[in-house]
C-alpha cells in the first residue's frame, strides 16, 4: 500500500512513517519545514518529501494518506484531498487501527515530562530483555529512532493532549486504549485549541472513561489538578506517587546522587542517581510503577537506569567553553522553564545564569503565562526573548519588562550576535524552547566551537 504522510517531518508523524515502513507499505510525506533531526531520519529511510502543500504530490494517488494535525483548510493539497476519493485518516487513527488494536498499550501522559518518561520506559523495559514498541516525542539516545515496531505485545507511547486533525479535534491519546496510563501533570496550555484548564481536565476524564477496569491509572499525588482529575471518577486501579505522606509510592528528592523510593512504607529501593534535573526522579518513578505493573521490578528498573543516556534538548549539555556552559531544554511552559533554572541554579551555584527563550507555542504567544513567566525572570542577570515583533512588542511594554536585563528580538540573526558579545566565562547559558531558535542557536554553537 502507498501511504502518504501530510506534515511528515514532526516528531509524532516520522514516527507514523517508521512504523508504516516497518509494515511494509510504501511512504513518501510532504511538509514545508524539513529540517534535522526528523529531516536526516527520513534520508536515511529514503522516504521521499515534497517540501509544499501544493495538490500535485497526489498526482500519482496514493492508496490512502495520513493527515498531520499542522494540516488547515485552505492548504491546496487539503483542499484536493477532499475533492478527491483518496482515503485519509489522522495519525492517531491510523497508529490504532493498524497498530495498537492488537498490542499492550502504555501511555504517558501530562503537561510535562512526557518524552523523558516515554524514553526511560521503553529503555527499562529494553534493557530487562520485553524489546517493546514505541512511539516518543523527542529523539531517544539509547535507540536509532523515536519509535519502532517490534514483535513484543508492549508498546509504549507518549500521549499527547493536542487535537488529532483539522477534522477530528479530540486529543491523539484518546485514539490510543491504554492498558496503563502514567498522568504525570496537569497544567494549562495549548490555547489555540482550549479556552481554560477544565476543557483540558475534561478530555484527561475522557482518556480515563476508555481504561480497561483491568488497566491501571498511574499519577502523580503532589500534582492537584491530576489528584482531582482522579477524584472524578475512575474505574480501574490507581497507583500514586510523589511526596505526600499517603502516595503509595514516594521517593526522596533531596539528594543529587541518590534516589530512595518506598511503596506502601514496606519496600525500600535505594539506588545511585546518575542524571541531573529533579524532574528526572519524579518522571522516572511513574516510569518505575509502571514497568513493576508489568513484572520489571523497581531494583531492575534503577539498574536500567543507571544506563539511561537520556533524550536530546532534555537538559542537555551543549558544552563548555571556557567556562562558558551552554545548555538546550525543550522547556516552553512557565512551570517546566522554572523548574530547569532551579536545577542549573543548584547544579552551578557560582556562575551567572543567562537564558534565552523563543516565544513559539501559540499559549506563549498569546502572552497568557507573561506574568508568571517574567515573575521569576525578573531576577536573573541576562534575558533574551525571540518571537515575532508584535509578540516582542507585548513582552516589551510590559510592567516587569526590564530592558538592562531583558532583550527581545525579532530577528534571530541579531540575537545570536547578542549573545555571543555578552557571553562570558562566569555564565552558564540555557537555550529554552520547543523550537529551534530559528537557526540562532547554531549559529552561537558554531561560533563557539569554531573559537
Amino acid at each position: 500500500m502507498h501511504i502518504h504522510i501530510l506534515g511528515i517531518c514532526g516528531t509524532f508523524m516520522t514516527g507514523i512513517a517508521t512504523l508504516a515502513q516497518s509494515l511494509g507499505h510504501e511512504v513518501t510525506g510532504s511538509d514545508t519545514n524539513f529540517y534535522p533531526p526528523m529531516s536526516d531520519h527520513l534520508e536515511n529511510m529514503k522516504i521521499e518529501v515534497t517540501k509544499h502543500y501544493r495538490s500535485s504530490q497526489l498526482k500519482n494517488k496514493p492508496d490512502q494518506v495520513i493527515v498531520g494535525n499542522i494540516m488547515t483548510r485552505g492548504h491546496e493539497v487539503i483542499e484536493s484531498l477532499l475533492d478527491s476519493n483518496i482515503p485519509f485518516t489522522s495519525g492517531p487513527q491510523w497508529l490504532y487501527e493498524n497498530i495498537l488494536r492488537e498490542k499492550y498499550v502504555i501511555a504517558v501522559t501530562g503537561t510535562h515530562g512526557k518524552t523523558t518518561t516515554t524514553s526511560m520506559l521503553s529503555w527499562i523495559l529494553e534493557d530487562n530483555n520485553y524489546c517493546p514498541s514505541f512511539l516518543i516525542g523527542g529523539a531517544p539516545r539509547d535507540f536509532d529512532s523515536s519509535a519502532r515496531l517490534t514483535a513484543s505485545k508492549f508498546f509504549v507511547i507518549e500521549g499527547d493532549e493536542y487535537d488529532s486533525a483539522f477534522f477530528d479535534k479530540r486529543p491523539k491519546f484518546i485514539h490510543y486504549h491504554p492498558k496503563i496510563c502514567i498522568i504525570n501533570n496537569i497544567e494549562f496550555d495549548h490555547a489555540d485549541i482550549y479556552k481554560d484548564l477544565k476543557e483540558i481536565i475534561f478530555q484527561f476524564h475522557q482518556l480515563i472513561r476508555l481504561v480497561p477496569s483491568n488497566g491501571k491509572i498511574i499519577y502523580n499525588g503532589n500534582d492537584k489538578n491530576t489528584a482531582d482529575l482522579i477524584d472524578f471518577g475512575h474505574w480501574c486501579n490507581t497507583e500514586s506517587y510523589g511526596s505526600h505522606s499517603d502516595s503509595e509510592w514516594k521517593a526522596d528528592f533531596g539528594s543529587r546522587d541518590n534516589i530512595e523510593i518506598y511503596h506502601n512504607d514496606f519496600d525500600h529501593y535505594s539506588s545511585d542517581w546518575l542524571l541531573k534535573g529533579s524532574y528526572n526522579k519524579e518522571n522516572a518513578l511513574s516510569a518505575i510503577i509502571a514497568a513493576n505493573t508489568i513484572g520489571i521490578s523497581p531494583d531492575k528498573s534503577l539498574d536500567s537506569l543507571k544506563r539511561f543516556s537520556g533524550v536530546k534538548r532534555r537538559f542537555e549539555l551543549l558544552g563548555n567553553f571556557n567556562g562558558l556552559v551552554i545548555y538546550d531544554d525543550f522547556a516552553h511552559h512557565p512551570t517546566s522553564i522554572k523548574k530547569t533554572l532551579d536545577d542549573i541554579a543548584e547544579l552551578y551555584p557560582d556562575k551567572i545564569i543567562s537564558v534565552s527563550i523563543e516565544l513559539r507555542s501559540n499559549t506563549m504567544r498569546r502572552g497568557i503565562h507573561n506574568d508568571h513567566l517574567l515573575r521569576f525572570m525578573k531576577p536573573l542577570k541576562h534575558v533574551t526573548f525571540l518571537s515575532s515583533s508584535e509578540i516582542a512588542s507585548k513582552i516589551s511594554s510590559h510592567n516587569d519588562f526590564d530592558d538592562k536585563t531583558m532583550h527581545v528580538f525579532d530577528s534571530p540573526n541579531n540575537l545570536a550576535s547578542h549573545l555571543l558579545s555578552e557571553f562570558s566565562s562566569d555564565v552558564v547559558h540555557v537555550f529554552l524552547s520547543n523550537g529551534d531558535f530559528m537557526g540562532a542557536k547554531e549559529q552561537v554553537m558554531s561560533r563557539l566551537r569554531k573559537k
